[in-house]
This record gives structure tokens, sequence and C-alpha cells, in this order.
């Protein structure tokens, strides 16, 4: 997926009542005509709070940034992703977590 990809998917998550499409990383709302910056992929002003709310786990190994949900219920689902930029990492992992819900 491109950063710009990930951010309207993100995006459309975050604001599932509005007719969303993207113009680079900005977001238009064909609901309400609002355009609005998100770059959840390289902002941590835009991911930060989703990282908290979500309790997604971070760290830095082998060259990577690893994001991973946590594992409450003592099994894991596999909700763990590798990415360049903890950030990318985060976002990608917030779109697996959600995709199986």
């Amino acid at each position: 997926m491109t950063d710009a990809e990930i951010n309207l998917a993100i995006a459309k998550i975050e604001y599932p009542y509005e007719d969303i499409v993207c113009k680079g990383i900005r977001i238009h709302s064909n609901t309400t005509g609002e355009t609005w910056l998100v770059n959840y992929v390289n902002n941590w002003s835009d991911i930060g709070p989703i990282i908290e709310r979500e309790c997604i786990d971070l760290w830095f190994d082998n060259s990577k940034w690893i994001a991973k949900e946590p594992d409450f219920s003592n099994y894991c689902r596999g909700y763990m992703v590798r990415a360049e930029t903890p950030t990318k990492a985060a976002a990608l992992c917030y779109l697996k977590m959600k995709e199986s819900e």
C-alpha cells in the first residue's frame, strides 16, 4: 500500500459516516464538504492518539520498527507489522487490527 492509500483507509475507519476521498495527504469529505490534512503514516500528531487509544506497542529491532497489538486475551492473533518508521508500522498494524473486526 502507498502512504496515501494507508492514510485514506485509516480516515475511512476514523470517520465512518462520511464519504471520504483522498487527494494526496488531503482528505476530502463529500458528505460535509470539508477538507483536512492527515498523514497517519508520517505524523505523530495524527497516529499518536490512535496508538494510545488502541494500546499499540512499538519497538525497534533489526533495522525495522515493529508495531503489535497487545495480547489481552492470552492468545496471539498475529497483528504484528514491520516498517521503516514507527508511525508507518503503527498505521499498518491498526489497519490489520480493524480488518479482522
